[in-house]
């Protein structure tokens, strides 16, 4: 960021018509992987406006809105489409800005704007002579969901689930859990390597919240080590499919590796070492929740024993030519 060049002018004092703003315009729309897409996200929802995406038919009809994003961030698009709507001599618009670089599009909105919003003082006092509306303000935390992380007589684990959320047996699962009069809690992680975008966590979320209004805890994506933790300590771990579970899941391995029950779908041909109430559960077999602690140890055991013979060891050995001797 670079305060105001020494040849800039001085801009007087627009005519001041400042109306109610219609929009928040931000450039990144994905919230989970941007700080300023989720403090736009939050601060729509306060203002009781609309987000729209600054490359949007929405943005194009606003008429005064509040751009906010970092200009130097912006894509061929993205900028064509920011041009489109500072040049545009209908659009009273403010501007919040998160950064300063002193691009020439940037001053350009920037004196044009009915007001300019700073989200700190190193900001405004680079750009106090672009505008005469110049206001130094702040960005308030991001963390809204502040509850205490909750605990329950029954722990449900899921993560991974880069597949749609199968929501007729996540609400079977919740009649299960309902049944047993126990409390409970659903940690729900999106892993990295299962998500194509940081958007399908959101939509993971979304989902879940539905189905589990009160008792869900979203971990977002966790790391190898914390996911190991959740399953060493889960009850169940819970993961369903459009057709049924598959040799290949790499979520249901790592959970039956760690002891943790699973509780998933089958069909026929899901992997043939899979037996409910012996080493998993089978939702649609499922009448109730087993609730015996041995059972529960019994199934753990069988899960830990079935995936020992299922170990990366034994992966490579089957890939060995049978001839090359070892050691």
């Amino acid at each position: 960021m670079s305060a105001r060049a020494a040849g800039d002018p001085i801009m007087p004092a627009r005519p001041f018509d400042r109306r109610a703003i219609d929009a928040v315009v931000t450039y990144h729309l994905d919230s989970f992987r941007s700080g300023v897409a989720r403090f736009n996200e939050i601060l729509a929802q306060r203002l009781h406006v609309p987000l729209v995406a600054l490359h949007s038919r929405e943005a194009a009809a606003t008429r005064s809105p509040l751009l906010s994003f970092k200009v130097d961030e912006l894509d061929p698009v993205a900028s064509e489409a920011f041009e489109g709507v500072v040049r545009r001599p209908e659009t009273r618009f403010e501007l919040f800005l998160h950064s300063y670089s002193a691009l020439p599009r940037e001053k350009f909105a920037i004196r044009r704007a009915v007001r300019v919003w700073c989200g700190n003082h190193e900001i405004a006092h680079a750009v106090q002579g672009l505008n005469a509306c110049v206001k130094t303000l702040w960005t308030p935390g991001l963390v809204l969901d502040q509850r205490v992380l909750g605990s329950g007589e029954i722990s449900v684990f899921s993560f991974g689930m880069a597949h749609k959320i199968q929501t007729d047996r996540f609400r079977r699962l919740r009649e299960l859990l309902e049944a047993t009069e126990r409390s409970y809690v659903v940690y729900v992680s999106t892993a990295i390597h299962e998500t194509s975008s940081m958007r399908d966590a959101q939509d993971v979320y979304e989902e879940m919240h539905e189905i589990f209004p009160r008792e869900l805890y979203f971990m977002g994506h966790l790391s190898d080590v914390a996911v190991s933790n959740y399953l060493r300590s889960s009850t169940l771990f819970a993961a369903f499919f459009p057709m049924g579970v598959r040799d290949n899941n790499t979520s249901i391995a790592s959970a039956m590796e760690h002891g943790c029950v699973v509780i998933t779908n089958l069909d026929r041909f899901s992997p043939r070492h899979l037996r409910h109430m012996e080493n998993m559960l089978d939702i649609d077999q499922c009448r109730e929740l087993p609730s015996d602690p041995l059972a529960l140890k019994r199934m753990s055991v069988g899960a830990m024993e079935t995936a020992r013979a299922r170990d990366w060891d034994d992966l490579a050995r089957q890939l060995r030519p049978s001839d090359v001797s070892r050691s």
